[in-house]
C-alpha cells in the first residue's frame, strides 16, 4: 500500500505467482480424478501427526481452517496499520520480513 511492493523484486513475485497456479492447477486435477480428494490431502506425512479416526480428522481439518482465518485478519491488520501510520509495513516492522539469522 505505501511503498513495500515496490521493493519486492518482480521475478520472484512472478516465480510465486506461477507457483501457487501451478499448485492450484494440481489440485483441481486431482479433484477431477479422485473425488475423495480434499484440499491439504497430499499423502504427505511423514510425522504421523494427522489422526487416524475420522473425529480427530475433523478437528484437524477445522484447526487449518481456523489457523486460515486468522492469517487472512492479520493481513488485514497489515493493510490497515499501513492505511493508519502511512508506512509500509516492511519498514515499520522489518523484523517480520528477515529471516531471524540476519537481526
Amino acid at each position: 500500500l505505501n511503498g513495500g511492493l515496490e521493493r519486492t523484486d518482480l521475478k520472484f513475485f512472478l516465480a510465486t505467482l506461477a507457483f501457487a497456479s501451478f499448485l492450484e492447477a494440481a489440485a483441481i486435477h486431482k479433484r477431477q480424478v479422485n473425488p475423495d480428494y480434499f484440499p491439504g490431502n497430499l499423502n504427505f506425512d511423514p510425522l504421523g501427526l494427522y489422526p487416524k479416526d475420522e473425529a480427530g480428522q475433523k478437528a484437524m481439518q477445522l484447526a487449518e481452517v481456523k489457523n486460515g482465518r486468522l492469517a487472512m485478519i492479520a493481513i488485514t491488520a497489515f493493510a490497515f496499520q499501513e492505511f493508519v501510520s502511512n508506512q509500509a509495513v516492511i519498514n515499520e516492522t522489518p523484523e517480520f520480513f528477515k529471516p531471524f539469522f540476519f537481526w
